[in-house]
């Protein structure tokens, strides 16, 4: 394979197109439920996992027709947490917000899954900005998770080290993260 005729547009324009397209043509062939069923016990739990959600609020009518959709990891600066620490902290709140967006908003859900799960990473310099953000994702009813370290390796417990949002359509982030470096 030879790259001197290729431009490195037509490599972005592959990544960041094409799943887009793909999930305005793909059409589902079977249907995934997501609920776990009342027999389990664990209803205690998930009261907590959509703590400050309401019910039918913007979220809930989001789908595929709102995509490009991704999951953004706003990164606590203050703290020195290494690669691995971080990429840990970032895995924390991956699942935390793919538990919770599967309950808040499925459909939102299954259009970020079809178009390719796209997650950044970002720089947040404060503990107070990390929280004033969560602030502000929650009253646009984006999905959010703040993660705090049980304190076991590099950090203090309870430092809250990554914040957590979506997945949502990338136009609700505009004003909550938009401020914010790549890692």
């Amino acid at each position: 394979m030879s790259s001197a005729g290729s431009s490195p547009w037509i490599y972005f324009a592959a990544g960041a197109l094409l799943p887009t397209i793909a999930l305005f043509l793909w059409k589902p062939t079977a249907t995934i439920s997501l609920d776990d069923g009342d027999d389990d016990g664990d209803d205690d739990d998930d009261d907590d996992d959509l703590e400050g959600v309401t019910d039918g609020g913007p979220s809930s009518k989001w789908d595929r027709r709102d995509a490009p959709y991704k999951m953004v990891f706003c990164v606590n600066q203050e703290l020195t947490m290494g690669k691995g620490k971080v990429a840990a902290q970032c895995c924390h709140a991956a699942v935390a917000c793919y538990k919770r967006a599967s309950k808040q908003c499925p459909a939102a859900v299954k259009a970020w899954e079809s178009s390719g799960c796209a997650k950044i990473a970002l720089k947040c310099p404060t503990q107070q900005e990390l929280e004033e953000i969560a602030a502000r994702a929650i009253e646009r009813d984006i999905p959010a998770y703040l993660v705090e370290d049980a304190g076991r390796t590099q950090i203090t417990a309870g430092s809250r080290t990554v914040l957590g949002l979506g997945p949502a359509p990338t136009y609700v982030f505009e004003d909550v993260t938009s401020h914010l470096k790549l890692m």
